[in-house]
């Protein structure tokens, strides 16, 4: 789970805040919080989503699911950062993302370089750099004792 307090500076607060909302479910309000109208998210093997408009329709439509079908099943995400720097108002982020299933499945697991980018306060572009071998990964077991309710409580509780 994204840490927004481990920041080093704003930049590195604005990109983990985004990361997080991810994991919380808040992605629309927060992107319209922090990024620029024009904000561009870019995935490796997927079009670019070009401004907030396009990236609300793209999730009104289904998401990435559409593009990724083993993400159909998802339920929820979650984010573990393994480091992070920035120069100015760009922002390099480490990471492994986890995309589960109601059953605590982790149906895909990218090993992500990402790049954002900072302009006037907000964030301008968001671009994850990662093997598209993971878009045919097989989902793992069933975590042991898994349960979604009880997962979300953690994650609120900023426990996971």
């Amino acid at each position: 789970m994204i840490q927004v307090d481990s920041a080093q500076n704003e930049a590195e607060r604005l990109v983990l805040q985004l990361i997080r909302a991810m994991e919380t479910g808040d992605l629309p309000e927060t992107v319209k919080a922090i990024c620029t109208d024009d904000f561009t998210w870019e995935n490796s093997g997927l079009n670019t989503i070009n401004g907030q408009g396009e990236l609300f329709e793209h999730m009104a439509k289904g998401g990435f699911a559409n593009e990724i079908p083993i993400l159909k099943t998802m339920t929820h995400f979650s984010a573990e950062l393994l480091n992070m720097a920035s120069n100015g108002d760009v922002v390099f982020t480490e990471r492994v993302d986890h995309h589960w299933d109601e059953s605590g499945r982790d149906l895909m697991t990218p090993y992500i370089c990402g790049v954002a980018e900072v302009r006037d306060g907000k964030i301008s572009a968001f671009r994850d750099f990662y093997d598209v071998a993971c878009y045919q990964q097989t989902p793992t077991d069933v975590q042991p004792g898994f349960e979604l309710k009880e997962f979300r409580e953690a994650q609120a509780r900023g426990e996971c």
